[in-house]
């Protein structure tokens, strides 16, 4: 096969070790793996821009040869980009790139980043534009769906960090899809379980508040916070149970039509987050 036309590909260099790239990926495709190797993937043409903007550091890419010789301006700057941030690229085959994305169309590339460096929590504290910070805090995600709107949710709404509780993970590939590259901007902090961030929060001095479905403080007469605090959010299915919340300073709930049982975790996010930071009534 031949190789690329170097002049379409804004003088990246063009490798044929896709076989080794592709199980690098494989690689990371666990919790476990992302933790060991301090990598993700980043999936897509947007993703992938999106990433390069945030100042991620790129790895490498695989991309299809399509990819490779598309001279529509989109694609050169991409290219262009990556040989910027010196990211190596390297052409794969249309059915390798399809098995590790299973069959979905993602616009011919894929690339392993670093995870972000994880600030202290003391860091993202003393951030001045943090002041007062407001954090969201999700224990126990199981959907990483939900993991990466709530990342985008947080980041949208001026959240001073994500924290991640037990088997929530933001840089699953799907969190990172959802996101929408948001998980490269805000970030994100993790801990082994709830027990472990509400006593980092508690020495912080970082207010709690529990979201809860019902029987809890209703939201309009919450204070507004003078200090930091973390919106506590616990899984779609379950959340936060009677134990959790003992942990945690306040339970506060979102008042509701009657006959609707609770919003969407990621509505019930965006609500408290946004109503938190609109300072005093």
């Amino acid at each position: 096969m031949p190789a690329p036309n170097p002049g379409r590909t804004g003088g990246l260099s063009i490798k044929p070790s896709w076989k080794r790239r592709i199980a690098e990926m494989d690689a990371v495709a666990s919790p476990g793996g992302r933790r060991r190797h301090g990598l993700c993937v980043v999936e897509g043409l947007r993703l992938v821009e999106r990433a390069v903007r945030a100042g991620a550091t790129l790895r490498v890419a695989v991309a299809l040869r399509e990819f490779l010789e598309d001279p529509s301006p989109r694609q050169a700057a991409l290219r262009q980009d990556l040989a910027g941030v010196g990211c190596t690229l390297e052409e794969v085959p249309s059915e390798a790139l399809a098995d590790i994305t299973e069959g979905r169309d993602l616009g011919g590339i894929l690339a392993l980043a670093e995870l972000p460096a994880a600030p202290t929590l003391a860091e993202v504290l003393a951030r001045p534009a943090a002041q007062p910070a407001r954090l969201l805090a999700c224990v126990g995600l199981h959907d990483p769906g939900n993991a990466g709107a709530l990342v985008r949710t947080a980041h949208a709404c001026g959240a001073a960090a994500l924290l991640a509780a037990g088997s929530t993970d933001p840089f699953h590939p799907r969190a990172i899809r959802t996101s929408m590259g948001s998980v490269f901007k805000l970030p994100s902090i993790s801990f082994d379980d709830l027990a472990t961030m509400s006593a980092a929060l508690r020495e912080a001095g970082v207010r709690t508040l529990a979201a809860v479905s019902e029987q809890g403080t209703p939201l309009p007469l919450v204070p507004r916070p003078d200090g930091p605090v973390a919106v506590v959010m616990g899984s779609e299915a379950f959340g936060l149970s009677e134990a959790d919340c003992a942990q945690l300073d306040e339970k506060v709930t979102i008042p509701m039509a009657e006959g609707v049982d609770s919003f969407s975790i990621n509505a019930a996010a965006a609500v408290m987050l946004y109503e938190l930071g609109r300072g005093a009534p």
